[in-house]
């Protein structure tokens, strides 16, 4: 119906195949020619090889089904007038400078007597086959120069696939692919020939189903509480034990309780309530961590300001937040904008009123956990930061999961490590208070070199560490010494670790405290994954997904990847951010319909490329764009370049 051959459809099959597992639309490989199509006179009745191999190159970005096919024909047929070229010759012509080859896959297409993918007729190859009679073969190996090899065999009636690959690879994996290459490809062509190929699904039912084993991430959490009431709940359970310890300051859990409730009643008063904003412009204090809890506890979303921030970030920050009120220090004051233009609520005032409101907890009508819990900004391309906008209810599964995975409880001691304005702090802080552990404050006298840093841990009794991974490297190299007997447990996140770190962690510390690498972008609630580090771990692995989350590694073309093929990392489930603060544009961009979870769920799309292992751990593989990592912070080079413009006599 279509006019084009049989080997049309399984070049366009092979090619495929290649398309989904090299994450690549364009592609090049290898295709066995008969050599004697446009021979001299008699050239068919002449004995030798005249076989050759030769490269195709089909592009498959924006093709239909029918199209491709007929695309695929004209390819074929255009190469058959350069059969006898020589693949030397093809190299010289292509740029591709040896030794690197023009392909590394090759589709040997033959009939059943042995001629190649355009031997001239099925008479022509009943006639070969005619002429070996007499002759016996008393052994055969098919050999090949090349890692991928596919050879179909066309006996007219039907036909058989031969797979040669490289060791570290599945010849039945790989039969599998062209075979539902082969059959959507017909299927299509039969029902919908005008279906794109970029909705083409090729991995077999087996490996599908994989995927979906991968992602069964289903828990059981309690999805209507906020996240300040888990620690409300510790209070009723342990009242007297210690909370939180900064410095020679100690308060317990009702302490602190009774303090955050007074100044949440004061927000309250000031207007603050569900979805508001409330700044925090606040170093690493107890005042910090009742700031926060109090702007919950009040039905806000706090944002917090970094005072070692520079004065005009801060100045975008607040006026792109709009928040109801600015809660600060006066040691704070010279690091805000001189006109905030927003009522602001300085703790350490004299005689400060909102020390006289009410200790009970308060009611906030109407506030649930789909409210926001924080806005926090992170790097922008435009020059700009960005606010990521993250509701209770994907922080209460995350500290839920957590929880159960570390087993922190009311005999920890956690360190407060991280700046508020990075999201490791949210795990940090409410981690521990919502499990009953102690809260520790650490100043920055902590931070001289690795020995004052753990001999100040050691005489804090700290048992759980959650360190950004520059940090991290810098006492991987000698590991945990033996003062270090309580540590339990440290997790590692924020940026890619190495093996040598793992190395000299695992081979030169006294200690083997539980190691974790936990990835997972602000926009997904501050972890996606988490993996129990061993000595023989890769680095790059960032393990499986959390409850409750979905992790879809995607092509180009929006299908899911196979196993062991780098993809763009997609977030679902009910992690996710709600957007960016005053950004729909942006938000529409990298939140976008998830089309393998229930009608109207999104997922985000990272920027991160990772890729599935066969035991359904994850490999992270670097970025896709031009973000990048400094010490933990996502750093967008497009704002760089925006603030380099910005300086007079700086132009492209």
């Amino acid at each position: 119906r279509l006019g084009v051959s049989a080997a049309a459809l399984f070049h366009l099959a092979f090619a495929l195949m290649l398309a989904r597992t090299s994450a690549r639309s364009d592609v090049v490989f290898g295709t066995v020619l008969f050599g004697r199509m446009h021979g001299s006179a008699g050239t068919q009745r002449t004995l030798g090889m005249f076989m050759n191999t030769l490269p195709l190159r089909l592009r498959l970005d924006s093709l239909s089904v029918q199209a491709a096919v007929r695309h695929t024909q004209q390819q074929l047929a255009q190469l058959l007038h350069h059969e006898h070229a020589t693949l030397a010759l093809a190299q010289r012509c292509s740029g591709v400078a040896a030794p690197a080859p023009l392909f590394t896959a090759l589709l040997n297409y033959r009939h059943a007597g042995g001629s190649s993918v355009l031997a001239p007729n099925a008479q022509a190859a009943q006639a070969a086959q005619a002429a070996w009679q007499g002759v016996h073969t008393l052994h055969s190996q098919e050999r090949t120069n090349y890692p991928f090899d596919i050879s179909v065999n066309d006996a007219h009636e039907d036909f058989s696939l031969s797979v040669q690959v490289d060791q570290q690879l599945d010849p039945e994996r790989v039969g599998a692919f062209m075979l539902q290459a082969l059959a959507q490809l017909a299927h299509a062509l039969a029902h919908a020939p005008h279906t794109p190929l970029r909705q083409m699904q090729l991995l077999p039912e087996t490996e599908q189903a994989q995927l979906l084993a991968f992602n069964a991430t289903e828990a059981a959490f309690d999805a209507e509480l906020c996240i300040h009431q888990l620690f409300e709940q510790q209070v009723r359970l342990r009242p007297e034990a210690t909370a939180l310890v900064f410095e020679q300051e100690c308060l317990s859990y009702a302490e602190l309780n009774a303090r955050t409730n007074q100044l949440a009643h004061h927000l309250a008063a000031l207007g603050v309530g569900p979805d508001t904003r409330v700044a925090i412009c606040l170093p690493r204090s107890t005042e910090m961590v009742v700031a926060l809890l109090a702007t919950l506890k009040a039905g806000a979303a706090y944002v917090p300001l970094d005072p070692a921030y520079p004065a005009q970030r801060l100045a975008f920050m607040l006026e792109d937040c709009h928040p109801t009120v600015l809660v600060s220090r006066s040691d704070c004051a010279q690091a805000l904008p001189a006109s905030v233009g927003v009522p602001l609520l300085w703790l350490d005032a004299p005689d400060p009123a909102w020390l006289l409101a009410p200790q009970h907890n308060p009611a906030v009508p109407g506030l649930t956990p789909a409210h926001l819990a924080y806005v926090i900004y992170t790097s922008g391309s435009t020059g700009l930061p960005k606010g990521v906008m993250v509701a209770h209810r994907g922080l209460c599964n995350q500290l839920t999961f957590l929880q159960s995975r570390y087993g922190v409880d009311g005999s920890d001691r956690v360190l407060q490590f991280a700046s508020a304005s990075f999201d490791m702090s949210v795990e940090e802080i409410f981690l521990a208070l919502g499990s009953g552990a102690t809260l520790v404050l650490r100043s920055d006298p902590w931070l001289g070199d690795a020995p004052t840093f753990w001999q100040r841990c050691s005489d804090a009794g700290i048992t759980h560490l959650n360190l950004p991974s520059a940090f991290w490297h810098t006492l991987a190299a000698q590991g945990v010494p033996a003062l270090m007997s309580t540590l339990r447990r440290v997790s590692v996140g924020g940026d890619a670790i190495t093996q040598a770190g793992l190395r000299g962690w695992f081979e030169r510390g006294a200690l083997q405290p539980a190691l974790y690498n936990a990835y997972g972008p602000t926009e997904a609630s501050v972890n996606a994954t988490l993996e129990r580090l061993e000595p023989g771990t890769p680095a790059r692995s960032i393990g499986r997904p959390i409850a409750n989350t979905r992790i879809h590694i995607l092509d180009a073309w929006g299908q899911s990847c196979p196993i062991g093929v780098a993809g763009d990392l997609h977030i679902a489930g009910v992690q996710l951010a709600r957007g960016y603060l005053n950004r729909p544009e942006l938000t529409a961009e990298r939140f976008v319909p998830d089309p393998f979870g229930v009608p109207g769920s999104r997922m985000y799309r990272s920027g991160d490329l990772a890729r599935w292992r066969a035991d359904g751990s994850l490999d992270f593989l670097g970025r896709n764009d031009h973000q990048v990592k400094i010490r933990g912070f996502r750093i967008e080079l497009g704002e760089i370049e925006a603030a380099l413009q910005a300086c007079p006599g700086v132009r492209e």
